[in-house]
């Protein structure tokens, strides 16, 4: 097993701090699992973005409504990014990825929309990835009546990044709207949760455990031999004529293996892929952006990548 980013071993340590008196998520309400880990995500610094203007909208023709942030570069905005939060599909919402949607806005000169969709066990799949679709193409279309055509990205964090495959594959399948790129970062795309990788690193100093991640899916797919659903267990998808996609992958992360295997698979079916990874790095590091300066390096990566692929 590899040693820890020292400011990222920093950044685990202060969530630990700030959540030391929560009972586990798995035993609370969902609405209260929610409030207390957006609570502690809310303890984190939060360097000022001072160009950058954000506007909040609701979209009431998917079901069920769902709220959204536009987040508005001060200089020229070179592309748009769709971007889908992490959390398991059952926690965190806008609220809790602001600091990244804004640097992603303020760093990149992107137009960024960051999505509230449905959250689990409430709106089980295939509801979020519905609601998500939807909402990307007819929102993609409105702002670019307004602004003019830009490039187009779609990414997100752990469950949001399966939420991000999830939804270019029904894109594609639909011609509903082209991509430029795929942005992925430590993704869920296993429901098996068997994998060297989860031996190695599930233990809360890596900020995420086998078994808090049988329990996300279990909460997003209740009946288990759904959970093979090529549009939720990405790895028994098709995933040929996908975008460029780029992977950020976490050395020390339950789920780095499950980012190798789809990378290969992504490349076995003829797709541009670069996949990076950050040793000592753990699942969430990149929330860790005003803590470590490995958060940061990874967000300068993806965001030259944007650029190369616009």
């Amino acid at each position: 097993m590899s040693k820890i980013d020292p400011e990222i071993a920093a950044f685990r340590r202060h969530m630990a701090d700030v959540s030391r008196d929560f009972p586990p998520f798995e035993t609370l309400p969902p609405e209260t699992a929610r409030r207390l880990a957006a609570q502690g995500r809310a303890t984190l610094p939060n360097l000022p973005t001072p160009g950058v203007i954000m506007n909040e909208g609701k979209m009431e023709s998917v079901s069920p409504p769902m709220k959204y942030r536009i987040y508005r570069p001060a200089g020229k905005i070179t592309g748009m990014l769709f971007y889908l939060h992490g959390g398991g599909w059952t926690i965190f919402g806008v609220d809790t990825h602001d600091r990244l949607t804004r640097a992603y806005a303020d760093q990149g000169n992107l137009l960024v929309i960051a999505l509230d969709y449905a959250l689990a066990p409430e709106h089980v799949f295939p509801t979020a990835l519905h609601q998500i679709t939807t909402a990307i193409s007819t929102l993609a279309k409105d702002l670019a009546g307004d602004i003019g055509p830009l490039p187009l990205f779609l990414g997100g964090d752990s469950a949001g990044a399966n939420l991000s495959l999830a939804t270019a594959l029904a894109l594609r399948d639909t011609r509903a709207l082209r991509l430029n790129g795929l942005l992925l970062s430590y993704g869920v795309y296993d429901s098996r949760c068997e994998n060297a990788s989860f031996d190695a690193y599930s233990g809360p100093e890596y900020m995420l455990t086998r078994d808090e991640m049988v329990f996300f899916w279990k909460r997003y797919i209740p009946e288990a031999p759904s959970r093979t659903h090529p549009q939720a267990h990405l790895l028994a998808a098709d995933l040929h004529a996908l975008p460029p996609c780029f992977l950020t992958i976490a050395e020390c992360d339950v789920l780095s293996d499950e980012s190798h295997a789809i990378a290969h698979q992504l490349q076995e079916h003829g797709n541009d892929v670069t996949a990076r990874v950050y040793k000592g790095a753990t699942h969430s590091f990149l929330e860790a952006l005003d803590m470590a300066a490995l958060a940061r390096t990874a967000i300068k990566d993806q965001l030259e990548w944007i650029a190369s692929n616009s």
